[in-house]
């Protein structure tokens, strides 16, 4: 995926997206990103005029600290919970290919390190260091 698909999602998600430059991350996390989009879209498509819950719009979806931080407003327990398994996955997501993928650091130095969250490949050609 790259800036077309980021595109994309801003274009099939206008309610959830009102404003662009929303999401700030690689193109690896995306498509987790239009799965969550997707999951929240049919909910409140199914409930939201059934209940009195605002709806969902979101502020920020950016990576931070090798997972995505994902700032919303509106919702219910159940986006609560979409958006809680998406952030959570996506500490498992390459976030340049979107493959399985762990936690990575770009020097021997823990914690003056940079991290991320990578596959194996993207970790060799990055030069970054496993976290054991």
């Amino acid at each position: 995926m790259g800036n077309d698909e980021l595109s994309e999602l801003y274009r099939k998600y206008p309610e959830l997206l009102p404003k662009k430059n929303i999401i700030k991350c690689g193109k690896g996390l995306y498509k987790i990103i239009e799965e969550m989009l997707g999951a929240i879209n049919i909910y409140q498509d199914a409930n939201l005029e059934k209940s009195k819950t605002p709806p969902v719009v979101f502020n920020t979806i950016e990576a931070r600290y090798s997972g995505l931080e994902i700032d919303y407003s509106g919702g219910n327990g159940v986006v609560r919970h979409i958006v809680s398994f998406t952030e959570k996955l996506s500490f498992k997501t390459c976030e340049l290919c979107g493959k399985v993928g762990s936690l990575y650091c770009s020097t021997k130095w823990m914690h003056w390190s940079h991290k991320k969250t990578l596959c194996n490949k993207h970790a060799v050609e990055l030069f970054y260091y496993t976290l054991t």
